[in-house]
């Protein structure tokens, strides 16, 4: 496992984050996007990084789906 993708996990266990939902976040990048994996990773880590991951997670506690997929 990459340096990276290590760091990733470690921000989704200290953040709270669904693990399973980075990794669709990073299939995303990669299908949609045509990025490489390193470079999907790498963004997402900084997504971590500059508060955008903690704004997703308050809106979708606050304002969520009613089931448990959020």
């Amino acid at each position: 496992m990459s340096e990276n993708k290590q760091k990733l996990i470690e921000f989704c266990k200290a953040k709270g984050a669904k693990i399973q939902g980075t990794e669709h976040l990073i299939e995303y990048y990669q299908k949609a996007l045509g990025w490489s994996e390193p470079q999907a990773v790498e963004y997402a880590i900084k997504l971590f990084e500059d508060g955008t991951i903690d704004s997703i997670m308050v809106i979708s506690k606050e304002g969520g789906n009613d089931d448990d997929t959020n």
